[in-house]
Parts: C-alpha cells; structure tokens; sequence
C-alpha cells in the first residue's frame, strides 16, 4: 500500500504480507521511503467515502494493531486475491455478501472480487530416450555436478527457467486468431502436475487458452482478514474454453509425434495413448489441470454504468474518495498472453496517474 503525501512524492510508505525485494532494494534507502515488512493489512481505515489509511497488524494475527493514515490518497496493490479480499473486509464490495458475514457495507460495489479469470494448464509427459533432460540432472551428484558448472560459469540446469520454448498458435484453422499458447520443457512431472519430476527422462508440453471466457470469483468467508477468501475459478465452466482447451491438447500430443522429436520420444506417459476421446481428454483436463499462475480482473476497471466495474480509467475507486487499485486486477479481460509485462504497463502508468502526469504524445 502506498500512501502519497500532498506533494506527490514525499512520504510514501509500504505495507504488506510480503515485500517484493527486487523493485526496492535500488531506492530503500530513500528518505522519501518507509518499508514496513511481515505486516498483514486488515482494513481500509474510511471516513464516509473517504480513504484515510490502513489498519494492519505486524507478526501475525497475534501481533499489536496498528494504523498508517495518508494525507493524500491509499493506494491498494494486494494483486487480484488480496485486493477485492481488502475491499471486501472494508465494507466495499457486494452488499448481501457483506451483510450475510456481518460487516457493516460502507459502499456497496457489486462487483469488487467478480469477474476473475486465469489461464489453466493442461500438462502432456511423454518419456525421453537417447538424451538426458532435467529429471536425472536435478538429483543425486548430477545435480551436484551442475552446481559446480554453474559457479564455473559453465552452463548449468541452474540457469534455465521452467519454460524453455513457447508456441502461439490457433484452435480454429479457419480462424486463425492465436488463442493458444503451448509451451514446451525438457523435464516431465509426476502425474501431469507441475512440482514433482518424474525419476525417468522425460519433456513436457503444456498448453492452455489466451482468452478464457469463464468467470469466477473472490469473496471473503468471514470477516477475519487472516481468514483466507473463497477462491472459486470455475475452469473450463464456459463451452468456448472446452474446446479450445481440447483443441490445444490435441494439437500438443500431435507435436510429440512429429518426425523432429521422434530420436528422442520413446512413449507417452500422461495421460497416456488409451485416452482417445473428447470426453476423456476433457475428463484429463478438469482432473489434472492446474493454474499458469495469470489471476485477473477481480476489481476490473470500466465505466461507472457498468455495473460489474469496481475502478475508473484513473484506476480510482468508483464511488470512493482517495481510494486506487493498481495491480492486476483492474484488468477487465484476460490478455492474449502471460501477464507480466502488462502488469509492469498497469504500474507505470499508474504511477503516472498518481502523480498527475498527462498522458503521453504518442503522436509527437
């Protein structure tokens, strides 16, 4: 949570669950700049409809309450749970959802925690022969072996990312719209999940919809802010995400059979070559599916007549005084692709906006 101080940039102060370190740690010691860490933000502190500060407690539900007021405006960057989560225990959200848990509605916003959307992953393993993969190399004194050439300045499993090579492509060759991203890594995964290597060589093709249409939600359970919030996603909920998921599966098991890949394929392993059917593949999919890790849309922004936004196009609370959402979840759709930099976009023009920049010439 930032809070600006009249003149735009002074006394600012940070408060959270956890503090990205790499964005800080450049500018922490800035005298313009309080960082309060292991904090957990419990309310928004309001006076009618204006946003004065924020209640937190530091260490825990167990730790001492304390109150940070801002003289200018609160700006709420929790990410797409935390933010319609604090809104919600603030009074601001739906107000049947609010009055059923007991709190008290100081602005009824319908649709502060609808509209969530993320991209689900379906994961493919197929089992390596003539060629070792990430599997083998991340265990035992192989392991031990890559640490030694990573510190030599060799290369090492230790400078690669989860994902080495990423394909956008189309469900619909009619269409050809790229609402498939299909990514591929040399390492495979205990039951098509994504945590646990398998023992044997193996790669992995993953694969999931650019444009979901199902919508879920966040809504608080209790009115306990360190009680965590229902999360419901409802996956592949709208018919449009069925198939194109499905068209993205077929399109993914179709690349491992490919000539290319064929000295280094030796079988499929999930879900394996005995599930053939839409229905089954479809069944694999809601069994063993899992996030990409791109939440959005939860305090989406739009005008005020429409009655799902929760912000303006200044990223403003709708009905409040002082009041911001700067993350990723005034998104009001999903992106055609991973969130990250759209995300960095959403902070610097937001950052913009705060300090009252006027948009950029982009005709100059």
């Amino acid at each position: 949570f930032f809070f600006q101080a009249e003149d735009g940039i002074r006394d600012y102060k940070v408060t959270g669950v956890q503090t990205c370190a790499l964005p800080i740690y450049p500018v922490k010691k800035r005298s313009n700049l309080h960082i309060i860490t292991n904090a957990h933000a419990t309310q928004i502190l309001l006076e009618g409809k204006l946003a004065k500060g924020v209640a937190y407690h530091r260490g825990g539900a167990s730790g001492q309450p304390k109150e940070v007021y801002a003289r200018r405006e609160v700006i709420v960057s929790g990410g797409t749970i935390n933010s319609p989560q604090l809104l919600q225990l603030s009074g601001i959200g739906p107000a049947r959802l609010l009055s059923d848990l007991g709190i008290e509605v100081q602005h009824e916003l319908a649709g502060v925690g609808e509209n969530l959307r993320d991209h689900y992953g379906t994961r493919l393993t197929a089992r390596a022969k003539n060629v070792r993969t990430i599997n083998e190399l991340a265990r035992g004194h192989r392991l031990v072996g890559e640490i030694v050439k990573y510190f030599m300045g060799r290369r090492s499993i230790l400078e690669l990312g989860p994902t080495l090579v990423y394909c956008f492509w189309h469900s619909d060759e009619t269409v050809r719209n790229a609402d498939l991203q299909i990514s591929f890594t040399p390492a495979s995964y205990k039951e098509g999940m994504q945590a646990w290597l398998d023992d044997e060589p193996g790669f992995t093709l993953a694969t999931w919809q650019q444009r979901p249409e199902s919508l879920g939600y966040v809504r608080v359970k209790t009115s306990d802010p360190f009680t965590s919030p229902i999360i419901q996603p409802n996956y592949l909920a709208h018919e449009e995400d069925q198939r194109v998921l499905l068209a993205g599966i077929k399109l993914s098991r179709k690349l491992m059979y490919t000539t290319p890949l064929a000295p280094y394929f030796d079988h499929e392993a999930y879900p394996g070559i005995h599930i053939q059917s839409d229905d089954e593949l479809l069944d694999v999919a809601r069994q063993r599916s899992t996030t990409v890790y791109h939440l959005m849309g939860t305090c989406r922004m739009g005008p005020i007549t429409d009655p799902t936004a929760v912000v303006d196009d200044q990223l403003r609370v709708h009905g409040m005084k002082n009041l911001r959402v700067i993350d990723a979840s005034i998104m009001p759709t999903m992106l055609s692709a991973n969130l990250n930099a759209g995300v960095l976009m959403i902070a610097e023009k937001g950052a913009d906006m705060v300090l009252g920049k006027p948009p950029l010439n982009t005709y100059a």
